[in-house]
């Protein structure tokens, strides 16, 4: 199994380069922009896409788009035939499936 892992990171963005990432980072949104609440991780994202911190380079991608995140309580939650699971409910299926997968007759006997 392959899991992408983000590893908490502090970086300086110069109060300067705020406003013109800011204007880049609504302009690549397009009318969505005026909808769209801003985040830090528009402000970085675009700060990586435009050379200002180096040291994150190798998360732009070949599209030019940057595998960044910056809120982590943010991210999406797990869900299961549409349905969001909380870790013990994650827990709870993942149980069943192993017990399923216990008396369940394998593809090779049959």
């Amino acid at each position: 199994m392959e899991i992408k892992v983000y590893i908490p990171q502090m970086v300086e963005i110069p109060d300067a380069y705020i406003p013109a990432l800011a204007k880049r980072a609504a302009d690549c949104l397009g009318p969505q922009a005026a909808g769209i609440s801003a985040t830090r991780g528009h402000l970085v994202r675009q700060a990586v896409q435009d050379g200002l911190i180096r040291q994150l380079d190798h998360l732009i991608a070949e599209d030019g788009s940057v595998d960044l995140v910056c809120d982590p309580g943010a991210e999406i939650p797990l869900e299961l035939d549409h349905q969001t699971l909380s870790l013990e409910q994650l827990l709870d299926a993942l149980q069943l499936r192993r017990s399923w997968n216990d008396v369940a007759p394998s593809a090779e006997a049959a």
